[in-house]
């Protein structure tokens, strides 16, 4: 293969991937604004594309909402891990940064707790369980591996849950967010022996 068709090939791949990304932030709009009564039709002209288009990278309204979770469950795993400090070498590093994240300013934490987000994922039953059961199982298997107690650890990873849904609501000021972020962490490192 020559030069110019490696670098037609790529450009088409990423071409691919700008659609596919067009369509997913399309879709988590349109779905969290409007609900499941959204057309297809509505969420191309929204990410600026054909229905063509849409189907061809979702050939169905279920593969189209499945991507917007599971993109949204990468999204949220991805802001986590960002947090982790790496020069922390010690066990909790996930967990201060699950913390980190859920108790900061994060774009994509807040988004993934608005409660229009949450009604989108919540409001489908099949699919959330299937995709939310596989990234549950995901979440134990790192949290097991940061090498904390679990009971402590998953009380802590909770109450940043419960933060992360009282924040920008009238129940959590900004300073008390604060308070209770620097005391999640000064808790957490408290669990290393």
């Amino acid at each position: 293969m020559s030069t110019s068709e490696d670098t037609a090939n790529h450009e088409g791949s990423r071409d691919k991937e700008r659609t596919r990304r067009a369509l997913l932030d399309a879709a988590t709009v349109l779905l969290s604004e409007y609900g499941a009564g959204v057309s297809m039709a509505k969420i191309a002209a929204q990410a600026k594309v054909s229905k063509g288009a849409l189907t061809h990278h979702f050939p169905s309204r279920e593969a189209l909402e499945d991507a917007v979770v599971q993109d949204s469950i990468e999204q949220f795993w991805d802001e986590v891990h960002a947090q982790v400090d790496l020069a922390e070498n010690r066990p909790g590093k996930l967990l201060r940064g699950y913390i980190r994240a859920l108790t900061g300013d994060s774009e994509v934490i807040r988004k993934f707790y608005s409660p229009s987000h949450l009604i989108q994922i919540l409001g489908r039953e099949q699919v959330p369980h299937r995709l939310m059961l596989a990234d549950a199982a995901r979440w134990r298997e790192a949290m097991t591996a940061d090498g904390l107690d679990e009971a402590n650890a998953l009380t802590l990873r909770f109450a940043a849950e419960g933060l992360a849904l009282s924040a920008d609501s009238p129940y959590l000021t900004p300073e008390e967010l604060k308070l209770a972020r620097e005391n999640l962490l000064r808790l957490a490192d408290s669990l290393v022996n």
